[in-house]
């Protein structure tokens, strides 16, 4: 067996009702917080005014920072640190999907005394996403309630961020930037319309995948790793399908909590940095669906180099007599929920088309690889 390393300190509180825990969780914190979210009047308000109830009741009060948006921005991550310091809160508490955690996430570990973030420094800085170094001393505690079933941002080390005046994704990777506790409670995932079901649940399956075929696995991801990409194939058309499907809502918030560490532990596949390309440059196309408009080219790219690991994972997920190929099980799946049509829904302008297949990022990747990088990118954009 080859050497390997897992690491996954955050706890994780699993499971129905879970929500309520956070009375047990919080006071050991401190007495105030930022709750991080979506808009307070939105989908999820009766999810924000129960946790402001259950924390009430503990004596501890909320500061609520909603001005987070899809693709979150170094700007938003500024005005929540301004708005913690103001307030002088105690801890910060993370309440959506990917984009309020990576928010959350930043919030809480760029925290300063002068709320002023020296971007170019973090980023240099927490680039290692493997590193085992001291946080910034200011760092606040952080907690993690997810809402979707997809970035796996509770079990990992890292945080997104777009860099509005370059156009381009960043990743803050700290191993401080896991949570100290995470609850996953399916019930909070009930209201999410099927297109976000279908974006989020792809990228849970994308995490597991890619982790899956790098080379940085264990015998204990590759085993999370098939569970996880399973699950998803069998649960997620259900869940669109019936979004009260406490089930199927279970099963996904356990397949993207899988996902989610085995991507901190074993890192993404091509498809990561291309997505975030079309995200930085077109902010209102959400992750999962950028990575569903490169997988197709990707798969053709990818499964004549890594046969082997396509033909396990087909042959864990499919009946003994289908032997079709992984990459048609996953265009199926794209298909069936709908992701095959995220290239149209984006309406990616020509001036926006020019920005990503030009950007600067597609000449470093894969330097000695440089011409199949920008094919597969110019390919995927193909109507």
């Amino acid at each position: 067996m080859k050497s390997f390393n897992f690491f996954m300190p955050s706890q994780i509180r699993f499971g129905a009702g879970r929500i309520n825990e956070l009375s047990d969780i919080s006071p050991s914190l401190g007495k105030s917080c930022l709750m991080v979210s979506r808009p307070v009047n939105g989908s999820q308000k009766e999810t924000y005014a129960k946790i402001n109830g259950i924390l009430a009741k503990v004596g501890v009060s909320v500061v609520h920072f909603d001005e987070i948006v899809p693709n979150p921005t170094t700007e938003g991550v500024e005005n929540g640190i301004k708005k913690a310091l103001n307030h002088q809160v105690d801890f910060v508490l993370g309440v959506g999907g990917g984009s309020v955690m990576d928010s959350a996430k930043l919030i809480a570990f760029l925290y300063t005394k002068d709320a002023k973030v020296d971007w170019d420094q973090a980023i240099d800085q927490y680039s290692n996403p493997f590193a085992i170094t001291d946080k910034p001393g200011s760092a606040l505690p952080f907690v993690a309630v997810s809402t979707t079933s997809g970035t796996g941002s509770q079990s990992t080390q890292a945080a997104v961020v777009t860099d509005t005046a370059n156009k381009n994704k960043v990743t803050i990777f700290h191993a401080a930037l896991f949570p100290s506790v995470s609850i996953v409670d399916p019930e909070l995932m009930l209201s999410v319309p099927a297109q976000v079901t279908a974006a989020t649940g792809f990228d849970a399956f994308t995490h597991a995948f890619e982790s899956y075929l790098g080379n940085l696995t264990s015998p204990l991801t590759e085993s999370m790793s098939l569970q996880a990409i399973k699950i998803v194939f069998d649960y997620l058309p259900k869940a669109i399908a019936d979004p009260s499907d406490i089930e199927a809502r279970t099963q996904l918030a356990w397949a993207d909590t899988l996902a989610g560490m085995c991507l901190a532990n074993g890192g993404a596949q091509l498809p990561h940095p291309l997505g975030e390309i079309i995200g930085g440059i077109c902010p209102r196309v959400a992750h999962g669906e950028t990575l569903a408009i490169v997988y197709p080219e990707f798969l053709k790219y990818k499964e004549p180099l890594a046969q082997e690991k396509f033909a396990k994972v087909a042959a864990y997920i499919s009946a003994s007599d289908d032997e079709r190929p992984m990459s048609d099980h996953i265009n199926e799946l794209l298909e069936k929920v709908k992701l095959s049509e995220a290239l149209k829904r984006s309406k990616i302008t020509k001036e926006e088309h020019h920005q990503i297949t030009e950007h600067p990022l597609l000449n470093v990747l894969q330097p000695d690889n440089v011409a199949q990088i920008k094919s597969i990118m110019s390919n995927s954009l193909l109507v």
